[in-house]
C-alpha cells in the first residue's frame, strides 16, 4: 500500500518525518511547561497532524491551482482502492490522539470533519499545492477521523468533557461551513464523475457484458476480466471486456448502447477474427457484403430494415478488407442506430461496431442547410479572431446526437469540419488535422470549437 501511494517520494517522506518529530516534541514541551493535563498525547497528535498536512499539501499529485474538484458519485468505490484505504488510515490517529490530548470530543470531531474539506480546497485553489481535489478523499479522511474519535472515547471510557467548547465549536464550524460553501460556489469547478478509478464490473454490469458478447459471437468467446471506466454525470462510461485469447471489446455503460470489438488491425488476417459459417475468401466488395449480410442476419437482424447500406474498402487500397455499414436515416438525418462490420481478406469478421440507439428521434420542424451551418461556423471563428482566409469549412454529416452522452436529449446537429490551410505539420508530419464543430440544425447554435 505504501509504495503504491507514495511511489518514489521516499526522500520527501524522510524529511517530513524529521520535521514532524521536531514539531511533536515542541508541542509536548509547550504542553508540559503549561502544565496541560495529558500533555504527552500532544506529541503524537502534533506529529500526525504535521504528517497529514505535509503529505496532502506537499506531495506531487496533479496540476497546481486548477480550481477543479471531482465529485465522486460512487460512494463505496474508495473503500476498495489503495488510495482510499490510505486516506482512511491516516486520519484515524488524528481523531484518536485528538481525544486523548484534549478530552473534548466535540472540537476534535469538528476538526476531523473540517480538515479534509480545507485540504481539498487547498489542493484545488492554492498555487503552491499540486494535489488532486476529490470528494472521495474527503469521504475517507472524515470516516477515518470519526473512527479515531470513537477509538479515543473507548480508550478513555467516556471520561471526557462533552460540553466544553461546544458553543465556540459550533460557531466556528458554522462560519467555516458558510465560507467554504461560498468559495466552492464561486471559485471551484465541480466535475461530477461516476467513480474516479477503474474498477471490476460485478452483478448486472458483468451480465450485460456477457450478454453483449454472446449476441455478437454466440458462445465462441468466453468473457474474462471486465473493468469499468467511469463516465461523467452518469454517462459516457465504458466497460473494457477481455474475451478468451486476449481479444478486447468496449461496451458503453451505463445502458450498453454501443459495442466495439477489434480483433485485428493488420493486413495479414489471423484466426483471432470471427468466422462466419459458410463464408469463403472474398474476391471483391460484393463478396464481402454477402458475408457481412450473413453475419448481420444471424446476429443483428434489425439492420435489414436500415435506410441504406454501403461496402467500402478498409485500409490502404483495401488491405484490411471491406467495411459494410448499415444506417437509418430520416429527412437526411443519420439516426443513432447503426451497424458496421469489417470483413478481412480471409472472409472473417475482424472488427465490429454496433449502436443500439433508436431508429427514430423527434426532428425539428425546420432544419438549417449545410451552407447555413458553414456560415455560422465561419462567423464564430471570426468572433474568436481566427484567420478566415486560412480556413476551409465544410459541413460533413447531419446526424442525431445527444447533448450528454447516452442520457441527454436528442438533438440534430451538423458535424462541421474546419481545416487550417496555412498549418505547417510538425516534424512527425502531424498537427494539422481538422477539428470538428457541432451546429444545432434546429436552432443554429454552435456547440464546440
Amino acid at each position: 500500500m505504501f509504495a503504491a501511494v507514495f511511489g518514489d517520494d521516499t526522500g520527501f517522506l524522510v524529511g517530513l518525518t524529521v520535521v514532524a518529530v521536531v514539531v511533536g516534541v515542541i508541542a509536548w514541551d509547550v504542553a508540559r511547561r503549561r502544565r496541560v493535563a495529558h500533555a504527552f498525547w500532544w506529541l503524537p497528535l502534533a506529529f500526525c497532524l504535521t504528517g497529514v498536512l505535509g503529505v496532502t499539501l506537499g506531495l506531487r499529485g496533479g496540476e497546481s491551482g486548477r480550481a477543479e474538484c471531482v465529485i465522486n458519485h460512487e460512494l463505496t468505490e474508495p473503500l476498495y482502492t489503495t488510495q482510499g484505504q490510505w486516506n482512511l488510515a491516516m486520519f484515524v490517529p488524528l481523531g484518536l490522539f485528538g481525544v486523548l490530548a484534549l478530552r473534548r470530543p466535540l472540537p476534535v470531531l469538528a476538526g476531523v470533519l473540517a480538515l479534509p474539506c480545507l485540504i481539498e480546497l487547498g489542493q484545488a485553489l492554492a498555487p503552491f499545492v499540486s494535489g488532486i481535489c476529490d470528494s472521495a478523499d474527503v469521504e475517507m479522511n472524515a470516516a477515518g477521523g470519526v473512527l479515531g474519535v470513537a477509538g479515543g472515547l473507548a480508550l478513555v471510557r467516556g471520561r471526557v468533557a462533552w460540553g466544553a467548547w461546544a458553543r465556540s465549536t459550533l460557531i466556528v464550524a458554522g462560519v467555516f461551513a458558510v465560507a467554504g460553501a461560498v468559495v466552492v460556489r464561486t471559485s471551484v469547478t465541480l466535475d461530477h464523475m461516476d467513480g474516479s478509478t477503474v474498477r471490476d464490473a460485478h452483478g448486472d454490469e458483468r451480465e450485460a457484458a456477457e450478454r453483449a458478447v454472446r449476441q455478437a459471437f454466440g458462445d465462441r468467446y468466453h468473457v474474462g476480466a471486465v473493468r469499468m471506466s467511469p463516465g461523467v454525470d452518469g454517462y459516457n462510461g465504458w466497460m473494457s471486456v477481455q474475451m478468451a485469447g486476449g481479444y478486447p471489446a468496449d461496451l458503453m455503460w451505463p445502458g450498453g448502447r454501443q459495442l466495439h470489438v477489434d480483433f485485428e488491425d493488420s493486413a495479414r488476417p489471423t484466426r483471432a477474427s470471427f468466422p462466419v459459417p459458410g463464408a469463403a475468401r472474398p474476391d471483391d466488395a460484393q463478396d464481402a457484403y454477402r458475408i457481412a449480410r450473413a453475419y448481420m442476419r444471424a446476429h443483428y437482424p434489425w439492420a435489414e430494415a436500415a435506410s441504406w447500406h454501403e461496402t467500402r474498402p478498409a485500409g490502404d487500397k483495401g488491405a484490411l478488407g471491406w467495411r459494410t455499414s448499415w444506417r437509418f436515416k430520416e429527412r437526411g438525418v443519420v439516426l443513432p442506430r447503426s451497424l458496421d462490420v469489417r470483413i478481412n481478406r480471409a472472409g472473417r469478421v475482424s472488427q465490429l461496431l454496433v449502436d443500439f440507439g433508436p431508429e427514430r428521434v423527434r426532428l425539428p420542424a425546420e432544419l438549417i442547410s449545410a451552407e447555413r451551418a458553414e456560415e455560422l461556423v465561419r462567423k464564430r471563428q471570426g468572433e474568436i479572431g481566427a484567420d478566415l482566409d486560412a480556413l476551409r469549412i465544410r459541413a460533413d454529416v447531419l446526424k442525431a446526437d445527444r447533448a450528454k452522452g447516452w442520457r441527454g436529449p436528442w438533438r440534430v446537429v451538423w458535424s462541421v469540419n474546419v481545416y487550417d490551410t496555412h498549418c505547417k505539420p510538425d516534424e512527425s508530419g502531424g498537427g494539422c488535422d481538422p477539428w470538428q464543430t457541432l451546429v444545432d440544425a434546429g436552432t443554429g447554435e454552435v456547440y464546440a470549437d
